[in-house]
């Protein structure tokens, strides 16, 4: 068997709409249960991020220059610190980053402030509302717990913190709107859905699923 006998051609015309989502849909469960993304690492930080998800988020710091960055769920500090490496190569902007759990071991930076305590417990709020009045350009990113009563809760919580143009992200709405871990029940993809039906405040963007692969759908 010759090299060409062993190669597989596919036209544009040969996948309908449906099977490309199915390849989507397939590889990031795949991507996902194959637990790749716990080994992934910024600076030798444990992120726990899908590496396109990353990407993504390096195009939105660079076009919007934000001013703050609230994080909730720091987990080790790998995407903390990357979102401040990001904002040191754009020169502006830094990074809250809120758990309920304190590490001595999570990355420093001048342009990190960790705050301890739950997301959605009223001190932390009031601590991310004093840090946002001096910020003309605030972006939400919620990664704490993904269950979807707590999730939705929390959107609530941070909505008003978002500031006009933009993004409020949700993390891992893969684990029910493939959903990639069906086992959960009802994750941040339902809390997305009801989210959206309760506010015309807010849109969904999907131009920045083009890497195909993400743990963020638009639910």
């Amino acid at each position: 068997m010759t090299d060409s006998e062993n190669k597989i051609t596919i036209s544009p015309g040969d996948l309908t709409d449906e099977d490309t989502r199915n390849i989507i849909r397939l590889a990031n469960i795949v991507y996902f249960r194959g637990q790749a993304y716990e080994h992934a690492t910024w600076m030798g930080v444990t992120a726990a991020k899908c590496p396109t998800d990353m990407w993504a988020y390096q195009e939105i710091i660079y076009e919007l220059e934000p001013d703050l960055i609230v994080e909730t769920g720091t987990l080790r500090g790998g995407s903390t610190l990357f979102f401040a490496h990001m904002l040191d190569l754009i020169g502006n902007g830094k990074i809250l980053s809120i758990d309920i759990e304190a590490d001595d071991e999570r990355p420093q930076h001048n342009r990190i402030e960790y705050f301890t305590g739950s997301s959605i417990a009223p001190d932390t709020l009031d601590h991310v509302a004093s840090s946002c009045e001096s910020a003309d350009s605030v972006m939400v990113i919620l990664d704490s717990d993904h269950k979807a009563p707590y999730k939705y809760q929390e959107m609530q919580a941070y909505r008003e913190f978002v500031t006009p143009g933009n993004y409020m992200i949700a993390e891992d709405s893969c684990f029910d709107f493939y959903p990639a871990w069906p086992e959960f029940g009802p994750g941040p993809a339902a809390a997305i859905k009801r989210f959206m039906e309760s506010t015309t405040d807010f849109e969904q963007v999907r131009h920045h699923e083009k890497h195909l692969l993400t743990f963020a759908p638009i639910a």
